[in-house]
């Protein structure tokens, strides 16, 4: 049975056009947390639109940066605890629409500060 290569062009190039169309690009921000408290950060928790994320640890200095769908409305939440368990936590409202890069800096007392870098 020989096969024709019009049919069978056609077919591969609907099949290519279908998989294509389907791995369209979210639109993405990038989140950066910083500890500058001067001591170690444990179970990081941060929750955001369409999702969240956490880490054991983040030492005094470090900073984690991470890329995360948007999502409406664009709010986050941040919980951790210090070096002795106490813990911490605080909610952001940034708006309707989320900036492209966000960052959240905890500082001296374990105070966390937000700023948009990028709308």
């Amino acid at each position: 049975m020989k096969i024709s290569a019009h049919p069978l062009l056609t077919v591969l190039s609907l099949a290519l056009l279908f998989a294509s169309a389907c791995n369209y690009a979210k639109p993405v921000m990038y989140v950066h947390v910083a500890n500058h408290s001067g001591h170690p950060m444990e179970n990081l928790e941060l929750k955001y639109p369409t999702g969240s994320f956490g880490l054991p640890e983040l030492r005094n200095d470090q900073t984690h940066r991470r890329m995360v769908p948007m999502g409406t409305p664009c709010t986050f939440s941040i919980v951790f605890e210090d070096q002795t368990g106490k813990k911490y936590a605080q909610d952001y409202n940034i708006g309707a629409k989320c900036p492209t890069e966000l960052h959240f800096d905890i500082g001296a007392a374990m105070k966390i500060t937000e700023t948009e870098i990028r709308r």
